[in-house]
């Protein structure tokens, strides 16, 4: 069956703005923070209008060069991240900014979120979206709308409707509250070719994740921009990978799915001459229909100019009016140095406010961090494998119950009629010789 992540509110002739509900069918959303930032983020502000009619729906999107999976694919994603205040976030592929949003909701502002895209019409998109994107207020679904849709109806363990409407988790509901107290994150986009990014250049990252399929021999050179301790999430080769870095040079997988995403692409020019034709004939039959021509020549697509030499993101330096957005660690160490220059007689005393000013705009925002010891890294790797090793076996345990359930359901339609077979059947269901249980 297919999986039911996004409810969509339909109101008399238009879709209500942010009318999407995440429920946690199939335990694809288990987290409340996961799950506010789906109920925050109205996909359709990030989609095209030419394929708007299709934003409400779990399915994924393609319209010319802009490739958006679908809403389950990114809830599974965000899940294995495991994305927390303050965390450094990079999207290779980061295309009309969606999932860079979500994410941006669960590094807070404290948090950094980076994307890369090939296509320059697509970043100047995501820049302006994000620009006049705003937190959702609607995430309670209305009566009306179960009216055509009678599956956004709630139901009871037994599987039977109440008749009432499902509605966010408790868990949900107190991190919307947090979203809308403060303010929301801005990812920072570049345009570029993913497999070019300097190592050397760019800050590492804590969470990574890598939005189209990539050859496995490129591995190694996403993997470099984890910190130790970091995760990277992407399709390698048709597999769902989990990276975690371990160390400098040892790194660990873990294969979470077989999955099929379109390829990243080490250049513009990697194009199929099919894809090509089908791109100019679109674009000349919207010129021949459209009377906006200024409008179309913008959204044609552009080509890069040649290699990138120097490939980054630009740093986040410190300023009084950045403060905030820095770490907590960060913060404060500023506040105690600025609190002791005042008091005299000691070290920070013997430079002025505006020194100390100066001086600070030069430490990179991980300058007051504190290094895991060897002991407590392993000991956070350990506690993450062994997590994952559980989870492991709890989806094996149920795909397990699942087939012998539809096995049992099969073999039933064969046997009402034949009390050898019956006898097999509840046998296969669990159920003893006395019970009258069906």
């Amino acid at each position: 069956p297919v999986t039911k992540l996004m409810i969509v509110i339909i109101l008399p002739g238009k879709y209500e703005l942010g009318a999407m509900h995440a429920t946690k069918t199939n335990d694809i959303i288990r987290s409340g923070p996961v799950e506010a930032a789906f109920l925050a983020t109205d996909r359709g502000h990030f989609c095209p209008k030419e394929v708007h009619e299709f934003a409400y729906e779990d399915r994924p999107i393609r319209h010319r060069h802009v490739h958006i999976s679908a809403p389950h694919i990114y809830a599974s994603a965000l899940e294995t991240l495991e994305l927390k205040e303050g965390m450094k976030f990079l999207c290779f592929g980061s295309g009309t900014g969606y999932f860079c949003t979500l994410a941006g909701h669960l590094v807070g502002p404290t948090g950094i979120v980076h994307g890369i895209e090939i296509f320059e019409d697509v970043v100047d998109f995501a820049d302006e979206r994000c620009k006049t994107y705003r937190i959702s207020n609607n995430t309670e679904p209305t009566a009306s709308s179960t009216e055509s849709s009678p599956d956004l109806k709630a139901t009871d363990p037994g599987g039977e409707r109440k008749g009432s409407i499902a509605g966010p988790s408790k868990d949900a509901q107190e991190y919307l509250k947090c979203l809308r107290k403060r303010a929301v994150v801005k990812p920072q986009y570049i345009v570029g070719n993913c497999f070019q990014l300097k190592t050397d250049a760019n800050i590492r990252y804590d969470r990574i994740y890598v939005a189209g399929g990539a050859p496995r021999a490129m591995l190694e050179k996403l993997s470099s921009f984890l910190e130790i301790g970091g995760n990277l999430v992407g399709p390698f080769d048709d597999c769902l990978l989990r990276v975690t870095r371990r160390s400098e040079t040892s790194f660990s997988e873990e294969v979470k799915a077989q999955v099929r995403f379109a390829p990243l692409l080490n250049s513009v020019d990697e194009i199929s001459d099919g894809e090509e034709r089908k791109l100019e004939k679109q674009d000349s039959m919207e010129d021949q229909s459209s009377a906006t021509s200024t409008e179309m020549a913008q959204a044609k697509r552009r080509r890069l100019r040649g290699p990138m030499e120097d490939l980054k993101f630009a740093r986040l330096v410190w300023s009084p009016k950045l403060h905030r957005r820095f770490p907590s660690n960060f913060r404060n160490s500023v506040l105690a140095v600025l609190m002791l220059q005042k008091r005299g007689r000691n070290v920070p005393s013997k430079l002025s406010r505006d020194t100390w000013m100066y001086i600070f705009s030069f430490c990179c925002r991980d300058w007051f961090q504190a290094k895991l010891s060897e002991v407590e890294l392993l000991r956070r790797l350990l506690e993450e494998e062994t997590r994952a090793r559980k989870e492991a076996e709890a989806r094996a345990t149920k795909a397990e119950r699942d087939r012998a359930m539809m096995c049992a359901l099969l073999f039933q339609n064969q046997c009402d009629n034949n009390p050898a077979r019956s006898r097999l059947l509840r046998a296969v269901m669990g159920f003893s010789e006395d019970s009258d249980d069906e």
